[in-house]
């Protein structure tokens, strides 16, 4: 049943139900707000439960109140490190960097802020909005950079190349140390995408499709196209796609084998094409 608030948990969801009106389009104050309600249990002086709160008096459904109130955590998080999320969907894309960020001290948290801004390009003057969007997983590297270079770790001295403990450098040789990792972590990871962006897509190939059209284009008298399934002696079971001579039972061509019959038909399909 519902139950009656303290006068002063009252306002409290008042102002947070203002939040939530006025916000909607800011994911921010909305989740913030969205969150105290639950954490609190404002939502019981009308409700029996959040989930009949969220449904009746804002029309959510858990799972879209849910993405609000994780996107606002996640925003909260970055913040301090000058990352600001235009919507909700992009800071959702930051949510394994913010967990990373969480689990640092302060002070390498700070050492994030600073890699962050380090990569920031110029704004002009009195435009206080962020005009980049940093790929969530570079904050990533960042992050991750940062946790695993701790004072014990081994790390090459800024100068003189020597192997020394991290925890025996200077704050700015620390520093250099860390940038360097990120940076090299960085272009690996901007190669790879690189690479993935320019590689040529797959053939997107309808097997079923491919069988019946190169039956009827290829297939000579006699020949037949069969989908075998047979034991690979271990236990299992694998499909092959072969042509055959049905006169004299010859393979005339085979894929290898698979453990579906799509890879299987695919795999005849890129040994006949050569």
């Amino acid at each position: 049943m519902p139950e009656q608030l303290e006068p002063h948990q009252k306002a409290r969801m008042t102002a947070l139900e203002t939040t939530v009106r006025d916000g909607l389009r800011d994911f921010r104050r909305t989740g913030q707000a969205l969150s105290e309600i639950r954490d609190n249990e404002f939502f019981r002086a009308g409700y029996d439960s959040f989930e009949s709160y969220l449904q009746d008096r804002w029309g959510f459904t858990p799972p879209q109140a849910g993405r609000l109130m994780e996107a606002a955590d996640v925003a909260k998080v970055l913040d301090p490190l000058g990352i600001q999320p235009r919507n909700e969907a992009q800071a959702r894309t930051f949510k394994a960097a913010a967990k990373l960020v969480t689990e640092l001290e302060p002070e390498d948290q700070r050492v994030v802020a600073r890699l962050v801004e380090g990569v920031m390009p110029p704004q002009a003057e009195g435009d206080d909005s962020p005009p980049w969007d940093l790929p969530a997983a570079e904050v990533r590297i960042m992050a991750s950079v940062v946790k695993r270079l701790d004072a014990d770790a081994t790390v090459y001295h800024p100068e003189n190349g020597r192997e020394v403990a991290m925890g025996t450098l200077s704050g700015p040789e620390r520093y250099e140390v860390i940038r360097t990792h990120v940076d090299q972590k960085t272009q690996a990871y901007r190669e790879k995408q690189e690479a993935k962006a320019n590689a040529p897509q797959a053939e997107n190939v309808n097997w079923g499709d491919w069988i019946l059209n190169y039956a009827a284009q290829n297939l000579g008298p006699g020949q037949r196209l069969e989908l075998v399934v047979e034991p690979d002696g271990s236990g299992a079971s694998r499909a092959v796609a072969r042509v055959v001579d049905g006169n004299t039972g010859e393979v005339l061509a085979a894929g290898q084998g698979a453990v579906t019959l799509k890879k299987a038909a695919l795999n005849l399909a890129a040994e006949v094409r050569g």
